[in-house]
């Protein structure tokens, strides 16, 4: 059961784009909801982009510790409204210089169970999320972080979770990403469809290996099987689960494809994984989802990578 929710925000819209969906999670499950933004000082990059003479004369300390006061307004009065809705708010700002370390020691001391955020949003001339804080996060903290892509409307936010796609490979690493999908699916209503992709080429280094046709077939029969032993458990839970044994170039390729072809919402994979002696789930394909995907990703970082 999810308990603790924490939602990143930076000032600007699209920021706040996951909080319909975290707003309605709350309220199904009781978890209170964390809204936290980082406080980052002035950066001299962030000057450097704007005419020269723009800060001659500027106090930069009352203008920073101004920026400070708008960032508490703002993340104070985002509390307070959701605090009417009955939602229970923790809303703090955070300084700090590194936004993903503040976030990640924030999630670990608040025990938080996932982390709701969009990949990139901005507000301001110096305040910036990009993608890498997202990546960062992912890479520091163990716990689930369900990331919404850039192409969302601002506007509307993140839709409802109906349908999950789950990339599992055959590892117990990729397996990992069970526990939050099952988590997430509990609180959303959503029925889960486990995709095993039998990838028909691999690289190894400087090499790429084929796989061979007449080996496709029982490959994608074992993929089978496997996927339904993984869907036991889920449905023991009470839980509405499809499984799809699929061939595809590459999983990269053929999940966000699959996805869109089953009308999934979200697509979720651990971030490490392993899958026979050649073709594999690699924490480099959970990247390439997140940037190729329209569709939110829950990502997970195993306990124990191998």
């Amino acid at each position: 059961m999810l308990k603790t929710i924490l939602v990143p925000l930076d000032g600007s819209k699209f920021s706040e784009t996951t909080l319909p969906l975290a707003t309605a999670v709350a309220q199904t499950t009781g978890a209170s909801l964390h809204l936290v933004q980082v406080h980052v000082p002035y950066e001299p990059e962030a000057l450097l982009a704007n005419t020269p003479f723009q800060f001659e004369g500027v106090n930069m300390a009352e203008y920073d510790a101004h920026r400070l006061e708008q960032d508490r307004a703002y993340i104070g009065e985002l509390g307070q409204r959701l605090r009417k809705d009955g939602i229970c708010v923790e809303a703090q700002v955070l300084p700090g210089l590194r936004v993903a370390s503040s976030l990640a020691e924030y999630a670990d001391e608040h025990q938080v169970d996932m982390i709701f955020m969009a990949t990139h949003g901005h507000s301001g001339v110096s305040r910036l999320w990009l993608g890498s804080v997202a990546d960062e996060l992912i890479r520091k903290s163990r716990i689930p972080v369900l990331v919404s892509h850039p192409d969302l409307d601002a506007e509307s936010g993140m839709p409802a979770v109906t349908h999950i796609l789950v990339a599992l490979d055959g590892s117990d690493l990729a397996e990992s990403v069970l526990g939050a999908v099952s988590e997430l699916a509990h609180a959303t209503g959503a029925r889960i469809t486990l995709v095993h992709v039998v990838a028909l080429v691999t690289v190894l280094g400087p090499r790429i290996l084929p796989l061979v046709q007449h080996e496709l077939e029982p490959e994608l029969e074992r993929a089978a099987a496997y996927l339904e032993r993984m869907a036991r458990g889920l449905r023991d839970e009470g839980l509405d689960v499809d499984t799809k044994a699929v061939h595809g170039k590459t999983p990269a390729l053929a999940l966000p494809e699959l996805a869109d072809r089953l009308g999934a919402d979200v697509i979720a994979m651990a971030t490490h994984g392993y899958g026979g002696l050649k073709r594999a789930l690699l924490g480099s394909v959970a990247d390439k989802v997140v940037r190729s995907s329209p569709l939110p990703v829950l990502a997970v970082r195993p306990a124990v990578e191998g």
